[in-house]
C-alpha cells in the first residue's frame, strides 16, 4: 500500500478521534517536541514536581536562620489589685495599680553546632531536591514521548488493518469472479470472507486503541493534537553513543538523579548524627535588651525606669535523661540505613541501564530482521499471485502470504517505535536524557502532508 493511501487513512481517523473531543479550532498540530512543551505547562504531576522542587529550595534560607540574629518586642499591660494591711496600726493601704512594660530584645548566635549544622542540611536537601526533581522530570519526557509514539503506533496499526481488509476483499472478489468462471471453490470464498471478517474486527480493536492512546496524549498536554508527524519510512536504527555497556553504567554512576538523590540522603543522615550530638555541646550567644516599665513592682509604684542591657549568654547542658544518647544512635541506626539504600539504589541503576542497552542493542536487530521480513513478504505475495494466476498456487496460498505480510508489518512498526523508547528510557536512567535528546528524535518524524 503507498504512503499517500495510508496517510489518507490516519487523517480520516484521527478526524473521527476529535468527535469526542473540543473543538478543532483549540486543536494544534503537534510535532514531539510541541507535544512535550504542552505538556510541561499542563501535565498535573509535573507540575507537582516543580513544585515540590520549589519548596526544597527554601531549605537554605531556613536553615541559615538559625545562624542570623533575632530581634523581638514584647510587652505587657496589667492591672494589678490587692491591700496591705498595718501589723502595728488598724491602716489598710490599697494597692491597686497598673504594670507596664516593653522591651526590645537582640539576640545572635556566637557558637551553636546544632544551628550550623541545620545550615549543612539546608543546602544538602536543596540539592535533593533537585535530583529528585531531575529525576522525574526524565521520566516525564520519557512518558509524552512514549504516549506520543503509542498514538502514532495505533495509527499505523489501524492503517495496516484497513490495507488488510482492502487486500483480503480484494481476494474475497477475485474468489468470487473465479468461481463464476468456473475456476474457484466456494472454499476459497469461505476463506477469503473469514479473514476478511477477523480483519474486520481488528479494525474495531484498533479503532478503539487509536482513541484510548489519543485520549492519553491529551490528558498529559491538556490540548487535543491531531496532525501527529510520522516516523519516516526509511527509519532504521543503527546505533547509539556509547556503543558500550561500560560506558554507559560510567554515565549512570555519575549522572543518575536517583543514585544523586539517595547519596544526599546519605550526606543528610550523617549531618543528622552530627546535629544531635550538638545536643552535647556548650551554646553561646550574644544578647542586647532594652527595657521600660512604669510600677513594675510594688516597691517600684509611681516610678518609671529604663534598662539596657548588653552581655552573652552562656547555656551548657549537663543532662537531658539520656535522650541525646538517644537521638545520636537513632540517627547513626538512619545513617547505616540512607548507606543501605544507595547500594540497592546503585545496583537497580546499574540494572535498569544494562536491561534497557540491551533493549537498543536488540532493537537495531529486530527491526533490521523485520524490515527483511516485509521484503521478504512482498516478494511472496507477490510470486503466490503469479503462482495462482499459473494455476500452481491457491488462494489459500495467497492469503497466507498477505497475513504474513501485514503480521511482518505491524513487527516492524513496533519494533521501531520500541528501539525509540527503549532510546530514550536508556538515556533517563543514566541522567543524560535532555530536551535536547527529544529534539534529535523529531528529527526522526515528518510532519503529515
Amino acid at each position: 500500500m503507498s504512503n499517500r493511501p495510508k496517510l489518507a487513512i490516519v487523517a480520516g481517523t484521527l478526524a473521527l478521534c476529535s468527535l469526542t473531543s473540543p473543538p478543532l479550532s483549540s486543536a494544534v498540530a503537534a510535532g514531539l517536541l510541541d507535544a512535550y512543551q504542552a505538556a510541561r505547562q499542563h501535565d498535573p504531576a509535573f507540575t507537582a514536581a516543580r513544585y515540590e522542587r520549589d519548596a526544597g529550595q527554601y531549605a537554605v534560607d531556613i536553615g541559615r536562620a538559625g545562624l542570623l540574629p533575632t530581634v523581638s518586642i514584647t510587652g505587657s499591660y496589667a492591672k494589678n489589685t490587692g491591700e496591705r494591711e498595718s501589723t502595728v496600726v488598724n491602716v489598710t493601704q490599697s494597692l491597686d495599680y497598673y504594670d507596664k512594660q516593653a522591651a526590645i530584645i537582640l539576640r545572635q548566635p556566637l557558637f551553636n553546632y546544632d544551628s550550623y549544622v541545620r545550615y549543612q542540611q539546608g543546602g544538602v536537601q536543596t540539592a535533593y531536591s533537585d535530583a529528585v526533581f531531575d529525576r522525574k522530570e526524565a521520566e516525564f519526557a520519557s512518558k509524552v514521548s512514549t504516549a506520543y509514539f503509542d498514538v502514532l503506533l495505533a495509527l499505523e496499526r489501524l492503517a495496516l488493518t484497513d490495507a488488510e481488509i482492502a487486500a483480503y476483499g480484494a481476494q474475497r472478489e477475485l474468489a468470487q469472479r473465479r468461481m463464476r468462471g468456473g475456476e474457484g471453490t466456494l472454499t476459497d470464498i469461505a476463506e477469503a470472507e473469514s479473514r476478511l471478517q477477523f480483519a474486520e474486527a481488528g479494525r474495531a480493536e484498533a479503532l478503539d486503541r487509536v482513541a484510548v492512546t489519543t485520549r492519553v496524549l491529551q490528558g498529559i498536554t491538556g490540548k487535543p493534537m491531531r496532525d501527529l508527524w510520522a516516523l519516516r519510512p526509511d527509519f532504521m536504527p543503527t546505533g547509539i553513543q556509547p556503543a558500550d555497556l561500560e560506558a554507559w553504567s560510567a554515565l549512570a554512576q555519575e549522572n543518575s538523579p536517583e543514585i544523586r538523590a539517595r547519596r544526599k540522603l546519605v550526606e543528610l543522615a550523617s549531618l543528622e548524627v552530627e546535629r544531635n550530638r550538638a545536643g552535647h555541646l556548650p551554646q553561646l550567644d550574644f544578647v542586647a535588651r532594652a527595657v521600660r516599665a512604669e510600677n513594675e513592682t510594688i516597691s517600684t509604684l509611681n516610678q518609671k525606669s529604663s534598662i539596657t542591657t548588653v552581655g552573652v549568654q552562656l547555656n551548657v547542658p549537663l543532662y537531658a535523661g539520656g535522650r541525646v544518647d538517644a537521638l545520636t544512635g537513632q540517627a547513626v541506626a538512619n545513617r547505616g540505613r540512607a548507606q543501605a539504600e544507595l547500594e540497592v539504589a546503585i545496583n537497580e541503576a546499574l540494572v535498569d541501564v544494562e536491561r534497557q542497552f540491551l533493549a537498543v542493542q536488540t532493537g537495531i536487530s529486530r527491526v533490521a530482521a523485520y524490515q527483511k521480513a516485509v521484503d521478504a513478504s512482498l516478494v511472496a505475495v507477490k510470486g503466490n499471485k503469479r503462482g495462482m494466476a499459473a494455476g500452481i498456487r491457491t488462494n489459500t496460498d495467497v492469503l497466507d502470504a498477505e497475513r504474513q505480510m501485514f503480521v511482518a508489518k505491524r513487527d516492524l512498526a513496533q519494533a521501531r517505535y520500541e528501539f525509540l523508547v527503549s532510546t530514550l528510557q536508556l538515556k533517563a536512567v543514566a541522567g543524560v536524557l535532555s530536551e535536547k535528546d527529544i529534539a534529535e528524535i523529531e528529527a526522526l518524524l515528518v510532519p503529515r502532508s
